[in-house]
């Protein structure tokens, strides 16, 4: 497969927290126009940092068609976002890296990158140019075993070489940006690889094994910090449901988030933790820009790296010889995954699929976790029952396929049974099925509760399952900044406003987990449903603003502030957020 105005200005009288006001601006602009103006007990604070023309332009391409621009904002200087250009085309961030795509493979792209103040004011640019194709560096695909997997349609999800463990409808979807790129839309999907990665001899990098994905992520969702994992696990924790700490034994992990990178290994020192520890040389990922993750299997080590730099290489000896790999995402929402490749002995597709059972039911003593399908059984060679089991006191766990039963058996380290924490079970049964669509159930004297269960199918070479539901998805639009901002008195350090001197509002315009920024027109300020600031900002990406406000004609209770960002293009939505605030009584 191949990739390929809200415009509004408050004039005359304002009756403002029981005083009378006269604004700045008597008279109403024309239709057109959009201009600043300030009540007469509000004052802006200039910004006392400047901006200047950033620094070091690189360009780097993961493909033949893109490029991946990344700068340095100049040192001790404040900046507001950057506008990028390159042909006709014209982007603003608040990062210092961003992603160019859908290139021309053979031309020479030009690339201008200026810094922006938070009035849309630009530096001078900074420039360089690049041949997609002759900067593009291959030499990362030596020692991966083909084909590569690149998430571009549904068909590249395919159960014989993917096994899903997703969260429910509209989970993955795929986004047109250099061709197609999966992405991922719900708060925790786990992608189990059915290639195993098998050791193999050392490869030129001394390397016996490897797994490499380019993602943009993690892209944090909300207030949540995305997370990503690149794991290997042994058997039989690959049939485990979705992920999380601890993590299995024997099992090796690259935890990516929004703010930081972990490496764990099972039994290495916690030296590895890396988090808040980036370097100029590894800033916490840029969403909508693409990376290229890599786990290195030495014989002794295992290394980290990042765009085939290294970040971390920690002791450690893997106690088995081949492991599955797995690409799990929480509240990572948005976050493209785009090419994944498996490096070492070359190995035999193991075709599996997954069947979510979900929780138990009671039924007839047992816990019940309902009827499969004779079509999800068809084809198959055996069938593994896995279970997440929780028991008001300790007894043997007997696991039922229709007529045929199983003791199941517990996923190392084994715990036992206890009723405030999970323990994982499974059991294996042959295939076919004496019985027509076998029930699913687990008995045991100890009263079991399942929480999560799945079967783990091992499909025939010849096997037939649906494929994922992939949503087709339209081009990510550019995204306002929702306002962040804090009310507070300007001298009393108490967290109380009385009803004197001044109260500072500072407003922050951060910039929302998107690729791309749309600009900005102007910053609104109400106060009591009543207009007090118009801002223009003509054109910005973003920034920082504070207003002082007089106190001394406010009566005491309780008010309240909205912020309002306004798009320069009136068919992005407007952003605002509102807050209260008391003013106690003399």
């Amino acid at each position: 497969m191949q990739r390929r105005k809200l415009i509004a200005v408050v004039g005359g009288l304002a009756l403002l927290g029981g005083a009378i006001v006269v604004l700045r601006n008597e008279s109403a602009p024309p239709p057109q126009a959009y201009e600043r103006f300030l009540a007469d007990n509000v004052e802006y604070v200039p910004d006392p940092q400047q901006f200047a023309r950033p620094q070091d332009l690189r360009l780097a391409a993961l493909d033949r068609t893109s490029l991946r621009a990344s700068w340095r904002a100049t040192a001790g200087i404040g900046y507001a976002g950057f506008e990028v250009r390159w042909g006709d085309r014209t982007r603003l961030v608040q990062s210092t890296e961003t992603e160019l795509t859908d290139l021309d493979a053979n031309a020479e792209v030009l690339v201008e990158v200026r810094a922006l103040d938070g009035f849309g004011n630009r530096s001078g640019p900074l420039t360089a140019r690049a041949v997609p194709r002759l900067l593009f560096d291959d030499t990362w695909l030596t020692g991966l075993v083909m084909p590569l997997d690149v998430f571009d349609s549904p068909e590249a999800l395919t159960p014989r070489r993917w096994r899903i463990f997703d969260g429910g409808a509209d989970c993955l979807g795929l986004r047109p940006l250099n061709g197609k790129r999966l992405e991922i839309g719900c708060d925790r999907v786990d992608m189990q690889s059915n290639v195993p990665m098998r050791l193999g001899m050392p490869a030129p990098d001394g390397a016996i094994g490897r797994v490499v994905l380019a993602t943009d992520g993690p892209v944090g969702h909300r207030t949540e910090d995305g997370e990503m994992m690149i794991a290997l696990l042994p058997e039989p924790f690959h049939d485990l449901g979705h992920l999380a700490e601890p993590f299995p034994p024997g099992s090796v992990v690259l935890l990516v988030t929004s703010f930081g990178v972990r490496l764990h290994l099972d039994g290495a020192t916690p030296s590895t933790d890396l988090t808040g520890g980036f370097t100029d040389s590894f800033p916490p990922p840029t969403p909508g820009v693409r990376h290229r993750w890599e786990l290195r299997v030495m014989p002794g080590a295992v290394v980290a790296l990042r765009d085939g730099v290294e970040m971390a290489i920690v002791p450690w000896t893997a106690p088995w010889t081949a492991a599955r790999p797995r690409l799990a995402f929480r509240q990572a929402q948005h976050t493209l995954v785009d090419t994944f490749g498996v490096g070492g002995a070359p190995d035999s597709l193991v075709p599996a699929s997954v069947v979510p059972l979900g929780p138990s039911i009671a039924e007839d003593g047992a816990a019940s976790l309902g009827n499969v399908a004779n079509s999800r059984l068809d084809g198959a060679s055996s069938v593994r029952v896995v279970a997440s089991v929780v028991a008001e006191r300790t007894a043997p766990i007997t696991v039922e396929l229709g007529t045929r039963s199983a003791p199941a058996v517990f996923m190392p380290p084994e715990r036992g049974l206890d009723p405030s924490r999970a323990s994982v079970v499974y059991a294996d049964f042959p295939l076919p099925a004496p019985d027509s669509n076998p029930k699913v159930r687990l008995r045991s004297d100890g009263n079991v509760t399942v929480y999560e269960s799945h079967l783990v199918i091992a499909d025939g070479q010849d096997a037939r399952r649906p494929l994922p539901r992939l949503t087709d998805r339209g081009h990510p639009d550019p995204q306002v900044p929702t306002p962040a901002f804090s009310v507070a008195h300007e001298s009393v350090e108490d967290g109380t406003i009385p009803r004197s001197g001044r109260v500072r509002v500072a407003v922050e315009l951060p910039g929302p987990p998107t690729r791309e920024i749309a600009a900005i027109k102007g910053l609104e300020v109400d106060l009591d449903g009543v207009r007090i600031a118009v801002l223009p900002t003509n054109g910005a990406a973003g920034g920082r603003h504070e207003f002082l406000v007089d106190l001394d004609e406010m009566s005491s209770g309780r008010h309240e502030v909205e912020v309002r960002v306004l798009p320069v293009d009136q068919r992005r939505d407007v952003r605002s957020q509102e807050q209260t605030f008391e003013i106690r009584p003399l």
